[in-house]
Formats: C-alpha cells, sequence, structure tokens
C-alpha cells in the first residue's frame, strides 16, 4: 500500500483518486471548492469524434476516454447506488448547407473502424432533425452520431467523492500546500495550478452556458445532444429544460459573475435554436477551463517529483475519467494502455 494526496476535487483529482483508492492505496483528497470549478459547469458532452482537431496525441486521450465510458459508469453506479445522469442518447451535429453535411459525414464516418462505439452514423435531413428534436430548428441538415452522449458533471463527482469514500479514501474540503503532503503528491488544481506551480504553463478560459426552460411538450424520451454550428452546443437537463452554450474569453481574473452580454448572446442563441418555442431563461453557469501547450492536457511527474495532471480545457468530462485509469496504472507500475510520454511534454 502506498500513499498519495490528491490537490484539487475536479474530474482528474477525483477520478485518480477513486481509482488508486480501487486499488486499496491510502489516498486522500484535498478540496478547497474554489468557485467556478470547470467540472460543475460544464455541460458534458460524450461526443468526441465529431471534432475536427488533429492533433493524435489529443484524439488517442478522448476516443480511449469515451471507449471506456459505459464500463467506468456501470461499475460506479453499481458501486456507490448513485446516478451520474450519464446518457447515450447520441448526438445531432448541425451543419449550414449540404455540401458542408456531406464533407463532415465523410469526416466522422471515417474513424468509425476505430471507435466501433461511436455507433450508427447517418446524414438526416432537415425534416429528419425537426422529427427526432420538435422544438429545434429545421433549417439545417446534420449528421447524427448514435454513440453521442452526455453527463452531469455535479453528479458524477458526488458519485466518484463516495466511491472514493467507500474504498477507505479521504476527502478533505481544506487549502494545503503540496509541500505539507503525505506521499506521492499529485497536483490537480486546474485554473488555479500557477498558485504552487509554474510547470506547466496553465492558462485559462471563462466559459457561461445558459440554462433555460422552454414552453411546450416534448415527445417521450430523451432528446440527442445538439452541436450548433461553430462551437454552439445544446443538451437537455431536466423535462423542457436545457443548457446552451458556450462562450470562451481569455482571462487572468478568477470572476465567475455572470456577464450580461453573454446572457444576452446566448439567449439570442437559444432563440435561434428554438424559433418556433417561449423560452425562460433560468440561470447562467460560469467555469474556469484549465488550457496547456497546444491544448493538450499535461500528465507527467515535475522536477520536484510532484505528479502533475492539468490542461483537460474543453473535453475534461470525456477524458477525465480514463486518465484516472491511466494514471493509478502507471504509478502503480502497470501497464497502461495509452503512452503516457505522450502527455509528459
Amino acid at each position: 500500500m502506498s500513499t498519495f494526496s490528491i490537490i484539487g476535487g475536479g474530474i482528474a483529482g477525483a477520478s485518480i483518486a477513486y481509482h488508486l483508492a480501487k486499488a486499496n492505496h491510502q489516498v486522500t483528497v484535498y478540496d478547497r471548492l474554489d468557485k467556478g470549478q470547470a467540472t460543475s459547469a460544464s455541460a458534458g458532452i460524450i461526443c468526441p469524434w465529431v471534432s475536427q482537431r488533429r492533433n493524435k496525441k489529443w484524439f488517442r486521450l478522448v476516443q480511449e476516454g469515451a471507449r471506456y465510458y459505459p464500463e467506468f459508469i456501470k461499475e460506479l453506479e453499481e458501486w456507490t447506488g448513485l446516478s451520474t445522469d450519464f446518457r447515450r442518447n447520441g448526438a445531432i451535429c448541425l451543419f449550414k448547407d449540404d455540401h458542408i453535411q456531406q464533407l463532415a459525414y465523410e469526416r466522422i464516418s471515417a474513424k468509425q473502424e476505430g471507435s466501433p462505439e461511436m455507433g450508427d452514423v447517418r446524414k438526416l435531413s432537415k425534416a429528419e432533425v425537426k422529427e427526432m428534436h420538435p422544438h429545434l430548428t429545421d433549417t439545417y441538415p446534420a449528421v447524427f452520431v448514435e454513440g453521442g452522449g452526455q453527463i452531469k458533471g455535479e453528479s458524477l463527482l458526488t458519485a466518484l467523492k463516495k466511491g472514493i469514500l467507500l474504498h477507505n479514501g479521504k476527502w478533505l474540503e481544506q487549502d494545503i500546500s503540496p509541500r505539507d503532503c503525505e506521499g506521492t503528491v499529485i497536483y490537480t488544481a486546474g485554473a488555479w495550478a500557477r498558485e504552487y506551480h509554474q510547470h506547466p504553463m496553465v492558462r485559462h478560459q471563462r466559459a457561461e452556458l445558459l440554462h433555460l426552460k422552454i414552453n411546450g411538450e416534448l415527445p417521450d424520451g430523451e432528446t440527442p445532444v445538439v452541436m450548433g454550428l461553430g462551437p454552439m452546443y445544446i443538451v437537455e437537463t431536466a423535462a423542457n429544460q436545457f443548457a446552451i452554450g458556450t462562450t470562451h474569453e481569455d482571462t487572468e481574473d478568477y470572476s465567475i459573475t455572470p456577464s450580461r452580454d453573454n446572457l444576452n448572446y446566448l439567449h439570442g442563441e437559444a432563440e435561434r435554436y428554438f424559433p418556433d418555442t417561449p423560452i425562460e431563461d433560468q440561470f447562467i453557469s460560469v467555469g474556469l477551463r484549465p488550457f496547456t501547450r497546444d491544448s493538450l492536457p499535461y500528465i507527467g511527474h515535475t522536477e520536484d517529483g510532484i505528479f502533475i495532471v492539468n490542461g483537460l480545457g474543453s473535453t475534461g468530462l470525456t477524458c477525465g475519467p480514463v486518465i484516472g485509469r491511466e494514471v493509478a496504472a502507471f504509478l502503480n507500475g502497470k501497464e497502461t494502455k495509452l503512452n503516457l510520454e505522450d502527455y509528459a511534454y
């Protein structure tokens, strides 16, 4: 049995702690409950195959993350008795015209051979989009990805925390310096990492997500995730309730006060995608997303022996669980499926 101290209770720290505690190690998580934690504020979309990013190291990570999800969630929910609100409800990816739709279909479906977990991929006409998601605009054709899904970050963290405690780990709501920790120190402080460590260099973006309610009946069952034009997306959070986002603002501060301009912008986007349905704004959630060089997560030791995981960015909920699995295996001296040297740049 080894001793591990993990600083930061977001998705990376919680997942690493869970997998280490499951392997019978002595684990303590220190989380000071910073406002603006990216995991809790995220929409939680799990659909990495539609991304146009060409970074192969990044794609291998998120691809393995999506592949691991069903097994990971099944085990976690059975062990804790808690729901993580994980849904594999598919993803509707909208495109501005038929030509772009065809190019996207070819690009996305080409990944099926290496990612069978993404399921069926097919083109949807405007009418088929409307049939699948009746309140959604019928302005755009789409590509449907069967394996796409979503998870509620806050619910996942709650389940992970319980799982850690059930495996005899500790979760302390307090601040601590890496110098004062016992055993191997794992530093997963997200946007706040520069307070104690300058390597890797971490920057952060302020992202806002509008939660809203629509008036009108939806069909039985869950609506798919919607990947809109550009960076816009929509997820169903409850019956007749959705979240739409997101804004991306590079910042040096840590304010989580919602912006009136961004509220107006997101409300306008909601009216664009739900043109025939009255919309009632509920609240805006604000998250501070950490990024490292080339937007590629950093996973590895620093010169002073601290093990750092940071820079998960906008796909933290996709890759966080598998990072936990891989880091636990690595620190246990076991074989990993991913080459973690790819992320220890």
